[in-house]
Parts: structure tokens; sequence; C-alpha cells
């Protein structure tokens, strides 16, 4: 889900000073590491996703937040 949609809902259930740091970004080539990931999908990325694309194919961010 994008960033802003979930800092939202966080926002909506109360919390308060909400950040977002340790980004990671995923290549194709780290996802085919994962059992997650079949190598038919990968492959089916590979075709399918344009070259300059598939350097940054998911991300992972961590979220903070207080709950006063």
């Amino acid at each position: 889900m994008p960033e802003r949609v979930f800092r939202k809902k966080l926002e909506r259930a109360g919390f308060t000073d909400i950040g977002a740091h340790d980004e990671i970004v995923f290549t194709i080539d780290d996802l085919a590491r994962y059992p997650l990931f079949p190598a038919s999908l990968i492959e089916r990325m590979r075709r399918l996703l344009p070259p300059e694309r598939q350097a940054a194919v998911a991300r992972s961010l961590v979220f903070t937040a207080r709950r006063p």
C-alpha cells in the first residue's frame, strides 16, 4: 500500500509522531531469493516489466509512531 495511505491509517488509529525510515528497495534478483516468489513468477516479471522498472519492483519501509 502507498506510504501516504498507511500514514493516514495510522493517524486515524490515533498514532502521532509517525516516521518512516530504513527503506530497502528490492530488485527482481532480490525477490528471486525468497521462496515466496516461484521461478515462474520471477520469469514472468522479467518478461513483462520494462528493464528500467526491474531495479525497483518492491520496497520495505519501517514505520515508527507513538500512541498518546
